[in-house]
């Protein structure tokens, strides 16, 4: 009977290591590994024999087998495990890969949960489950909540100039830098020329700058406690762009640059407000739209000047961040593949210096463009990392870090570094992984670790923020938000790593993996990369550190792959970073800090606040720290959920009027009124002008109903040539419609 039970307990340990190799190796011998273990079944032998499954504890649990990866990670990286068209709920959550927080935010419940079933006395084998959780039941985002504005929208209503230079101002100072859609210096001169008496302008034009008050709005409304309730919502805003620029016929006619730019915009917006689905259909247009006007490709025209080519080749690359970051939220398959663009980098020059030198000399010459700027970065010589070292790769740094800190310099290695993460996303995330090898994984992670390394490497001192000395201003806010963007891509990177050991390895199996390989050193560095992510914060939390010195329009998304991935070594029994037990904790807290103080005033945060201190809470607890100091419930939100999740004022609030200089007062204007007080010419605050009667549908009409024709065939300039083109802008009356025809709305 002694040795019968010997050879029980090799026969278990035999098949516990074919289960773990079987995920290592290729398709043919992993089948020929499944094929066997199907055959002699321990299962059924066990049963048969009265003895317990070795993949059940003691209580009768069916525990999980984890691969070396990961549990929750790469496994069903090829397939869809629930109906995502069942519900509304479903639907507006849609897939989420294993990229996703969202997806990370599911293992942590079910983590968390079969811990402190593990810890009841009362635990039952049939309190058990092996049933994965839904994405939609841990999805912060707001999807589900609408983004029509809260009643009838003029259409080409504008406000005073006085409110619209603060928001444009503000437009230009927070969100320019981070996404620089437009050409600043062109868009500014159409600006003041806007409100100067001069000129009318084209549909697609007024939606851009309803989106740059769009943003700039909402912005102000989330980082500015003062301002808070008295600017009116980012929804109306949005909605007249979406008029201008998407209604009716609008997105059946061919796309120009403007029109790309509106898309960016919006998608940009949604996604900075939370409505990730959203912003990844419509990224996906503005990609479509940008491939078939060539923004992907350099461009070799004679007929375009310099900077008429640099300010497209920008617009590509902020489609691409943008596409990007959706792509890592949502895990799915981006429209960015590496073999679809040969647009070079960014100049490290901002819009009002391109047309001196030096940047002018190299938006004439090419050659020297590549050898300074494209040869210099890291992402160029992604599949052929040895040129990084030629001596013009050398050279072209060495030039690059003598240059001053600016933030056209911040957005090139934003886009350098952005390439490589989407790299780690197409070569360790996509559906091709699951007929992969681990082995094989393991390997390219280990070379695009080396990219990433290769990239702060090559940081020039204004940017490392390695070393954080005296700084600027303008240096501190480069370093601090390009330190966040590398954390957050080094935790993509080692997230498959981050993994339960298998209780069901031997004693011999579990010394070998205790054993410092390269598993355990990439979860290690998962986790200190969030952990540094946490330092850049300050220990109190604080709304005006994050806009002003944070990636602001994504930081909820980077705060919680920090918190997931903690949360995650917590619940696994910190078995990565036994000696740092207590750090984890605490930054686990810190974390649910700052989710608590956005949750204010943000339903998204306050949904990923719920997620991340119920767990803490419960985890911190069964480890024996005092859970006292985590944050109870937010006491300021609204009763209502569309108004808590916009950012909408209450009614009272959107009543009064706003006594202060920079919180600029509308004229008494209320958007719902059933007529315009002025229209889109200049003046804006003349409010007894006599508009013709034929405009007034035009005003009134919501997107899904508006059939108008827009002026931009009349616009001043040519975005790409920077010519007049004939008309400054088409007269609302169209008597000077070039084609002859009414212009109609």
């Amino acid at each position: 009977m002694k040795q019968i039970r010997s050879l029980e307990g090799k026969v278990q340990d035999y098949e516990t290591t074919l289960k773990e190799v079987v995920k290592q190796v290729d398709g043919q011998s992993a089948e020929r590994i499944k094929h066997l273990l199907q055959k002699y079944n321990s299962n059924s032998e066990n049963a048969s024999n009265g003895m317990p499954d070795a993949s059940q504890d003691q209580t009768g649990r069916s525990k999980r087998s984890s691969s070396p990866s990961s549990i929750g990670s790469l496994e069903a990286v090829d397939r869809v495990e629930e109906d995502l068209n069942l519900t509304e709920s479903s639907r507006a959550t849609g897939y989420m890969g294993k990229s996703s927080e969202v997806t990370w935010m599911g293992r942590v419940e079910e983590e968390t949960e079969l811990r402190s079933r593990d810890q009841s006395p009362q635990a039952k084998p049939e309190d058990y489950t092996t049933d994965k959780v839904a994405p939609s039941t841990v999805n912060y985002h707001i999807d589900d909540l609408g983004i029509d504005a809260p009643g009838p929208v003029q259409m080409y209503w504008v406000p005073p100039q006085s409110v619209a230079d603060h928001l444009f101002e503000t437009y230009l100072h927070a969100v320019h830098p981070h996404f620089p859609i437009i050409n600043k210096t062109l868009f500014s001169s159409q600006y003041r020329d806007f409100f100067t008496d001069i000129s009318y302008a084209g549909d697609r034009w007024m939606a851009i700058l309803n989106m740059i008050f769009a943003i700039a709005t909402e912005y102000l409304y989330n980082s500015d406690e003062a301002q808070r309730g008295d600017i009116k919502d980012h929804l109306f805003y949005l909605t007249r762009a979406r008029m201008l620029s998407m209604g009716g016929d609008s997105l059946f006619q061919h796309p120009d640059l403007e029109q790309v730019q509106v898309e960016g915009l919006v998608a940009f917006h949604m996604l900075s407000t939370n409505q990730i689905n959203r912003a990844w259909r419509i990224s996906a247009l503005a990609i479509r739209s940008a491939i078939s006007l060539g923004i992907n490709l350099k461009s070799s025209s004679l007929k375009m000047s310099g900077v008429a080519k640099e300010i497209p080749c920008r617009v590509w690359w902020c489609l691409y961040t943008v596409e990007h970051k959706l792509g890592s939220m949502t895990g799915r398959a981006t429209s960015i593949s590496t073999n679809m663009y040969t647009t070079q980098l960014p100049l490290p020059f901002d819009e009002d210096h391109l047309s001196e030198p030096p940047a002018s000399e190299l938006l004439d010459d090419l050659h020297m463009r590549e050898k300074r700027v494209n040869m210099a970065m890291t992402s160029p010589h992604l599949r052929h990392p040895d040129r990084q070292q030629t001596e013009e790769a050398k050279a072209g740094r060495s030039w690059l870090q003598s240059l001053p800190v600016t933030t056209s310099l911040y957005f090139l290695y934003l886009c350098d570094l952005t390439v490589l993460n989407q790299e780690i996303l197409d070569r360790v995330y996509s559906a091709e992984c699951a007929t992969i090898s681990w082995e094989e994984i393991k390997a390219t992670i280990k070379r695009l670790k080396g990219n990433v390394d290769a990239w702060l490497l090559a940081l020039p001192p204004g940017l490392d923020f390695t070393s954080m000395k005296d700084e600027n201003q303008q240096t501190y806010w480069a370093k601090k938000n390009l330190a966040f963007h590398y954390y957050s891509t080094r935790i993509v990177l080692g997230r498959p790593c981050l993994c339960r050991h298998n209780p069901n390895r031997s004693k011999e199996q579990q010394k070998r993996l205790d054993q410092r390989g390269f598993s355990h050193d990439t979860a290690v560095m998962t986790l200190e990369s969030a952990m540094q992510t946490l330092d850049l914060l300050p220990d109190e939390p604080n709304s005006a550190h994050l806009y002003q010195f944070a990636p602001w329009w994504c930081f909820l998304h980077y705060i919680m792959q920090t918190a997931a991935v903690i949360i995650l070594e917590l619940s696994f029994g910190c078995v990565h970073m036994k000696d740092r037990e207590s750090n984890l904790v605490q930054s686990a807290k810190k974390s649910v800090r700052w989710l608590y103080m956005m949750s204010m005033h943000c339903t998204a945060s306050y949904r990923a606040w719920q997620l991340c201190q119920s767990a803490v809470r419960r985890l911190v607890s069964s480890m024996g720290y005092d859970s006292s100091d985590i944050p109870a419930s937010p006491d300021k939100q609204s009763d209502d959920p569309f108004v808590y999740s916009a950012g909408l004022a209450t009614p009272t609030q959107l009543n009064s009027i706003i006594a202060s200089l920079h919180v600029l007062p509308y004229n008494g204007q209320d958007q719902s009124s059933t007529l315009p007080d002025t229209d889109h010419a200049v003046d804006h605050c003349n409010n007894d002008l006599d508009l013709p009667d034929s405009l007034a549908s035009g005003f009134l009409s919501m997107p899904n109903t508006q059939d108008h024709t827009g002026g931009d065939a009349h616009f001043p300039l040519d975005p790409i040539s920077e010519a007049f083109i004939g008309y400054f802008f088409p007269s609302l009356d169209g008597d000077d419609n070039l084609g002859g025809g009414k212009h109609t709305f």
